[in-house]
């Protein structure tokens, strides 16, 4: 028994140890990859109570073998390694050419593992890779039964998630929502979500003891649905990138991936109409503003303030508008009814704010010149009820049994990814300005 405990922790240690060797981006990176070495210590300290019938003599052995494992544990986690840029995009462009070239070795060393498309097999780190036995299930997720695929023979890849942190901070800096909205993973291709409104639970003073608590029964909460789709994209390979160094090539995808997956991700955010998520300005209950006039320019303060007001004073205070920088430009120009400018500049670190409300710039909602009569060209919301959901992560796969690679020889790259977008509670707390007719 207590040598099968031991195999157990030796695993996870083992798995820890290649993620610290694989470094870190920033240190709010390792800190969130490393959350799972507590729990490993705690299985450590519950070792000793799970072993039954050992000898004085074992126990000894085995408390010096958990104390031996414990220091090896924070020893390693207390300096993670941080990788620049230039060796992210060297690792990176190394691990696109061995997956162009099927060099799974470089793979696994690289840590990018297969993609099996089974919904029990979604993270990297259920996986090993060996020189002597190339990739392998980690013995903490064999109980789980064996995975769909063969990992040996697989031609799509999961990047190693150290990797996909750092495109993921590039993609965000691109991206108007993606750092305001809220995130959570995905452990299978949907998640049902207690939604409830504000105002569900009644709360009552209790003056004596043994006082009866009376109150109305709150409002049950229902269940919202958030699915994952696929989202995939080509790039365009030819046989010199191979040749090529390696930083070049992991640039290049950074830059081709993160330009087009942000804006991507802020029109799922904010405009898709069931394609295969709906928006923000799309999404079902929500009120709109009509203002003045049937152009965009009529636009006043009494329209913006009347918008704010539609929202309950306790949904308030996290809203923030979003409009274009066309619809900002002219929304500058107007003032209170005291004739003070509604507009504050950003100064000092500190965000520009319209009536005293954040804002946020996105150049994919609709801009001044082309907002026709009838047409929602503003939101104001609290983007936290937005969620995203994070089912797996980016998948690397060759495509070369093509037209184009048999014509021109230019091959193919696919990158894809599985994510859910859903707007929650939209009734109420989201209101769109629009033209009038």
């Amino acid at each position: 028994m207590a040598d099968d405990v031991l195999q157990s922790l030796s695993e996870k240690l083992k798995g820890m140890k290649r993620v610290e060797k694989a470094g870190f981006t920033t240190e709010e990176a390792a800190a969130s990859y490393f959350s799972e070495k507590e729990a490993l210590l705690e299985d450590m300290g519950k070792a000793l109570s799970e072993v039954r019938g050992a000898t004085a003599t074992e126990l000894e052995a085995l408390k010096g073998t958990l104390k031996e494992m414990r220091l090896n544990l924070k020893g390693e986690a207390a300096h993670p390694k941080e990788l620049t840029r230039s060796e992210l995009c060297y690792q990176l462009g190394k691990a696109l050419a061995a997956a162009w070239t099927g060099n799974v070795q470089a793979l696994g060393e690289l840590q990018c593992t297969p993609n099996l498309k089974s919904d029990n097999w979604n993270n990297p780190r259920d996986f090993h890779w060996t020189a002597e036995k190339g990739f392998q299930l980690s013995h903490n997720k064999a109980a789980l039964g064996e995975p769909m695929g063969n990992m040996a023979t697989n031609e799509q890849f999961l990047i190693n998630p150290v990797y996909e942190t750092a495109i993921m901070q590039d993609a965000a800096k691109q991206s108007v929502m993606m750092n305001l909205v809220k995130h959570r993973p995905m452990t299978g291709p949907s998640v049902f979500l207690p939604q409830r409104d504000r105002g569900g639970v009644e709360l009552k003073w209790l003056t004596s003891y043994g006082q009866k608590i009376e109150g109305s029964k709150p409002q049950g909460a229902t269940r919202v649905e958030l699915k994952a789709y696929t989202l995939a994209g080509f790039i365009p390979w030819f046989d010199e990138f191979e040749e090529d160094v390696f930083v070049d090539l992991g640039g290049m995808f950074i830059d081709e991936f993160t330009e087009t997956y942000a804006l991507e991700f802020d029109r799922q955010c904010l405009l898709a109409n069931a394609s295969p998520f709906t928006g923000a300005f799309n999404a079902p209950d929500i009120k709109s503003k009509t203002i003045s006039g049937a152009a965009a320019t009529a636009l006043t303060y009494k329209d913006l303030r009347e918008a704010v007001l539609m929202v309950p004073a306790e949904e308030r205070k996290d809203c923030r508008w979003f409009f274009h920088e066309s619809v900002l430009a002219h929304v500058t120009g107007i003032v209170d009814s005291n004739g003070r400018p509604i507009w504050r500049g950003p100064a000092d670190g500190k965000p520009g704010t319209v009536d005293g409300y954040a804002y946020t710039e996105s150049h994919i909602l609709p801009q001044m010149g082309d907002i026709g009569t009838n047409q929602p060209f503003a939101i104001f919301m609290n983007p936290k009820r937005i969620i995203h959901g994070n089912r797996k992560g980016i998948e690397i796969k060759r495509f070369d049994a093509t037209t184009e690679a048999l014509e021109y020889g230019e091959l193919f790259l696919r990158f894809r990814k599985r994510d859910g977008f859903i707007v929650t509670r939209s009734k109420g707390n989201m209101i769109t300005l629009k033209t009038g007719a």
